[in-house]
């Protein structure tokens, strides 16, 4: 994830950017139509996506559609090794899909203690996501 413009650098989300050793604006994210998909799956305690406009359900496979496409983007991204060490660092760990890995995922391989209901929560979101992706047969 990131990289999204060289104006970035400059403007809010800047802090992306705070590791200039990491090189990901070759991601295939950047420019992507649809750059909401890497921040899929905001959940509740079950694992399930809080509901707004939709059905819980349907707002549920929307959210795992969504993470499921970023992933397969993610799969062949030149920008993965880098865009994953930028997701391992600094508050980015905690929301957005980087290097193929989403929150829950990078919490574990860091070794990080959050608030154990936030942290199954992820780790929840990512296992639908995960058994949604062997089910479809996309590798990821």
């Amino acid at each position: 994830m990131g990289g999204w413009g060289s104006g970035l650098k400059d403007s809010v989300f800047g802090y992306l950017y705070n590791d200039r050793d990491l090189d990901v604006s070759n991601g295939l994210c950047v420019g992507h139509n649809d750059p909401d998909l890497w921040f899929a799956g905001e959940v509740d305690r079950d694992g399930e996506v809080w509901s707004n406009a939709r059905p819980e359900k349907s707002r549920l496979k929307l959210e795992i559609d969504k993470a499921v496409s970023a992933l397969s983007v993610c799969s062949n991204c030149p920008a993965k090794v880098n865009c994953l060490e930028l997701g391992m660092r600094g508050p980015q760990r905690y929301f957005g899909i980087y290097g193929g890995t989403m929150p829950g995922e990078r919490l574990v391989m860091l070794g990080k203690s959050m608030r154990k209901a936030t942290l199954a929560n992820k780790l929840a979101f990512a296992r639908k996501v995960r058994n949604a992706m062997r089910e479809r047969g996309i590798s990821g």
